[in-house]
């Protein structure tokens, strides 16, 4: 990404604040106008006393202080008012809905194949260091940049040969400043993907935090990690000394520029072109442009970083999502849940490894999982009750998640109601399909918020509604004994409030008040006792009437009594039927059985 195109993309991020933008820059043109005035007047000044005229000397004096009280009060504080109104937490919370609704186009297919931790971080790190690029650009460039020019230019009206001394100083350091941060950029990349490595590592750390301490792995764990944060802050140290040296040696044309725009002035007063106060205003002027200037260039290591972490930001936001969700695609009056798979094949895209990440390896097109589907062709009746069995890797949740369109096939069609899933509105789609996963995912909110989470904001539920959808789900019972709260109980951080078996009831509760024609059970009683087993297979039964009802199980007792079940072996369907026919005509069904895979 060239620096014209990232500009662009940048002040696009930037473009609803550009008129309040537009008020704070000109605000800072004025504030420092005036702050040049204040010099210009402490010289007259000192020429007054020189000459031994008190009135003119204090009419200098006060000038200059109300001048200064108002640059430092009024305009100061206008400044900031409008900046707390209209930008600051605006600013951020805009940067934080643009991410994420970024973000959440991506495909479901993409985000299971992505790092969560690594997605996280890009964006996090991304968004803070566009908003700091902002208050750096805002606070510290702006401000300094106006004052250096705004005093070269009044310098010009001072005397254009001090101006010009200053002025090409300027512009030598400016030249050195540019050409030594982008040689430098290849290197705060590398050093921005080893930090990039390290969070992805952290963040699997904490994830996995309980499996460490009951493995006992706890010194093991922080040492390793200690080894490696130790090498990726070997590496950032040796990168940031290499910019650090000719960073300093580079301020030798800060110094010497303004003592030789003040050697020059000063000579200009000793053979009598300028009187002796202009020596006070010569050296404020010249103190504010090569100060300012010198802090301009000294933000640029934080900023550099800032950029880096930003155009990663951007290469991730570039992304398009694999799954095109139509908006103006078929949706159909009356549904009835036919589903069918003509001829399709699937294989999932190839995750990169940390190391192939910081590398950034294209391996994409070359390398491919061996999770697949193959040639996969079958038909599921309307309101049908569906079992699809197998081993774990055989194929049984991918063949679910294509109907779920959480991708698309890479040959043969899926069809419902014998249309195209491509060619429906896929929101519109998703509203019409209940999911009840094997691990349910739920917010720290109520347990009626988690319930109703599935449906549109401005969605009218009757009372009778999510009671019947509490029932169906064979909640009743434990939302009885919530008496304080019953479904406002919050649940905390996860669910973490509630048992395995609560999680499964809630998430079938959330499923059922869509009122679904399509209801995929994925392994839901796969991790549960067989108390839980009992009240799941309940609401299974009771949900299933009417609807075309998908189970992924390991257990037979959830799925012997469906009207078909799918026998599913290395990406194939190997064999389907009844669970009678199939246990007279299947091996595959029978090894399962055998093998305690389908447990009665």
């Amino acid at each position: 990404m060239d620096n014209k195109i990232f500009t662009k993309r940048v002040l696009a991020f930037f473009k609803p604040f550009r008129f309040y933008l537009s008020v704070i820059v000109g605000m800072l043109i004025l504030i420092q106008l005036i702050g040049t005035l204040s010099p210009y007047l402490f010289g007259k000044g000192v020429d007054a006393v020189i000459h031994m005229n008190s009135r003119l000397t204090f009419i200098f004096l006060g000038i200059s202080f109300l001048i200064s009280l108002f640059q430092s009060t009024v305009l100061y504080w206008l400044k900031e008012v409008i900046e707390l109104k209209h930008l600051d937490d605006h600013v951020e919370k805009a940067f934080s809905i643009s991410s994420i609704n970024k973000v959440l186009g991506y495909s479901i297919g993409q985000h299971t194949n992505e790092h969560s931790g690594v997605q996280q971080s890009i964006v996090s790190k991304g968004q803070s260091s566009l908003q700091n690029l902002m208050y750096n650009m805002l606070y510290n460039i702006l401000p300094s940049g106006i004052q250096v020019l705004v005093t070269l230019i009044v310098l010009v009206f001072f005397d254009w040969r001090v101006a010009c001394t200053a002025l090409f100083f300027v512009i030598i350091y400016i030249f050195v400043s540019l050409r030594r941060n982008k040689r430098f950029f290849p290197k705060a990349e590398q050093i921005r993907k080893k930090y990039q490595s390290q969070s992805k590592i952290q963040s699997e750390l904490y994830r996995n935090a309980t499996l460490v301490i009951a493995e006992g792995q706890e010194e093991k764990t922080i040492t390793d990690f200690d080894t490696y944060a130790e090498g990726v802050t070997d590496f950032a140290t040796t990168g940031w000394l290499t910019y650090l040296t000719p960073y300093y040696f580079h301020k030798f044309f800060i110094v010497t520029g303004q003592y030789a725009t003040l050697a020059l002035g000063v000579y200009l007063i000793l053979i009598g072109q300028h009187t002796a106060g202009m020596f006070v205003t010569l050296f404020s002027w010249t103190g504010a442009i090569f100060n300012n200037l010198s802090q301009i260039m000294s933000t640029q290591r934080q900023m550099l970083f800032q950029v880096v972490e930003i155009k990663k930001m951007f290469s991730m936001f570039d992304i398009v999502s694999d799954i095109d969700i139509n908006e103006n695609g078929i949706v159909l009056d009356d549904l009835q849940g036919k589903i069918e798979f003509k001829n399709v094949s699937f294989a999932y895209p190839y995750r990169k490894s940390a190391k192939e990440e910081e590398e950034e390896i294209d391996v994409s097109e070359n390398k491919k999982e061996e999770h697949t589907v193959s040639k996969i062709s079958f038909v599921i009746p309307a309101a049908a009750k569906i079992g699809f069995v197998g081993v774990s890797g055989s194929g049984k949740s991918t063949i679910v998640n294509l109907m779920r369109r959480f991708y698309d096939p890479t040959e043969g069609e899926i069809l419902i109601d014998d249309v195209n899933l491509k060619d429906m509105n896929l929101h519109w789609l998703r509203s019409r399909i209940g999911n009840v996963e094997q691990k349910i995912d739920l917010f720290d909110r109520s347990i009626k918020d988690n319930i109703l989470f599935g449906l549109s904001k401005n969605a009218d539920v009757p009372e009778e509604k999510l009671q019947k959808a509490v029932e169906d789900a064979s909640l009743t019972e434990f939302i009885t004994k919530l008496k304080d709260h019953g479904l406002e109980t919050v649940i905390g951080e996860g669910g973490i409030k509630v048992s395995g078996g609560e999680r499964q009831r809630i998430g079938i509760a959330r499923a059922l008040i869509k009122d679904p024609k399509i209801l995929i059970f994925d392994e839901a009683t796969s991790a549960l006792d067989s108390i839980n087993e009992k009240l799941i297979h309940d609401a299974i039964n009771r949900s299933a009437h009417g609807r075309t009802t998908i189970i992924i199980a390991h257990r037979l007792s959830t799925v012997m009594d469906a009207d078909i079940i799918f026998v599913v072996a290395k990406g194939k369907i190997v064999a389907h039927g009844t669970h009678k026919e199939l246990e007279k005509n299947s091996e595959d069904y029978k090894e399962l059985i055998k093998n305690q895979i389908l447990m009665s």
